[in-house]
């Protein structure tokens, strides 16, 4: 009772730090406000992981700020959260003596109690249009979005669409299965922000072959290269300050990172054509390697957007999935 009372708490504490109103966090969650608000008053004792991976994106919570919510979801034994309880700071006890305990008094009989009525369910509000990188989106953009997602989705190969900050707009299905092993994580999923998941998902690794210099030193230089054109913008320093959070890495960012630049050269920023080793969990394509095509259209180059394709390579000695048999034929075709 007592850690559902800290989790309720901390839950209407991060809700009023950012002035939202319960409609506001429902909708997020899509979700009826009087749902969300029985969590705030009894959260639930073994949510899921998908449930509090909602929560804290609906609650804007930080990495350090969403593992204090895993916590307290988790333990019975943590600190009383008063407000901020997600900033990872403990309540200090006052000092001096004890008081004495307050004497034990007889149970006074309990009156009658009066039947409260039910409350009045809220209609939940329209959800809120996505954002892009540079705000929400407007209607034209929505539905060519909608339209370019269609597109992807019957594509049988990995393909992702993600804005500037590396947050992912579109995974199709086929991009979904290549990482579908991978555990949950609060901030760092392959289908919410790519970049995240490369540099601070634990099992990155397993599905991202010779994970550190095919794929964290390349998105780590456009990371360098986009903070160089958009130094201010906070989503991207929010990374480079989480890189700086780990000694390791920030090492690499800061010496390993101009080294390895001036190794392959400036033609590092760019990820059209390279050729990186890939670990798919279906045995038909199993371990294998994948060519990264920049597929954008300038419809969505222009607002910020980049799509990406894994060409995953054939293993011609196994039944690769969705791939056509028969050699493959290039045509030339003259303007005459």
């Amino acid at each position: 009772m007592a850690r559902t009372k800290r989790l309720g708490d901390a839950l209407r504490s991060r809700r009023e730090e950012l002035g939202l109103s319960l409609e506001e966090v429902a909708a997020r969650l899509s979700v009826t406000a009087y749902t969300y608000a029985t969590w705030e008053r009894t959260p639930g004792h073994e949510w899921p992981e998908g449930t509090l991976c909602a929560l804290v994106d609906a609650l804007e919570l930080n990495d350090q700020q969403g593992g204090r919510l895993l916590r307290l979801a988790a333990e019975t034994d943590v600190p009383a959260p008063a407000r901020g309880a997600f900033d990872g700071h403990t309540p200090v006890r006052p000092s001096g003596p004890v008081p004495p305990s307050r004497p034990v008094r007889r149970p006074v009989p309990a009156r009658p109690s009066v039947p409260v009525p039910p409350p009045v369910p809220v209609r939940p509000q329209e959800p809120e249009p996505p954002s892009g990188p540079d705000g929400p989106v407007d209607p034209g953009t929505l539905a060519y979005l909608r339209d370019y997602a269609a597109v992807m989705d019957a594509v049988s190969l990995p393909s992702v669409l993600f804005d500037r900050h590396w947050d992912v707009a579109h995974s199709n299905p086929a991009f979904d299965a290549l990482f579908r092993g991978i555990g949950p994580h609060p901030t760092a999923m392959p289908d919410r922000n790519f970049l995240r998941f490369v540099l601070f998902h634990p099992e990155a690794r397993t599905v991202l072959g010779e994970h550190e210099t095919s794929w964290c030193l390349p998105l780590m230089a456009q990371l360098a290269a986009a903070l160089d054109k958009h130094g201010d913008d906070g989503a991207l320093q929010a990374i480079r300050d989480d890189i700086a959070d780990d000694p390791i890495m920030d090492a690499a960012y800061r010496c390993g990172l101009p080294l390895w630049m001036s190794a392959v050269g400036a033609s590092a920023i760019h990820h059209d054509g390279v050729v990186r080793p890939v670990h798919h969990p279906d045995p038909r394509w199993g371990r294998t390697d994948c060519r990264i095509i920049d597929e954008t259209p300038a419809t969505l180059q222009d607002k910020g957007y980049t799509r990406i394709t894994l060409a995953l390579r054939e293993d011609r000695s196994a039944g690769a999935p969705g791939v056509r048999r028969g050699r493959t034929h290039l045509r030339a075709v003259s303007g005459g």
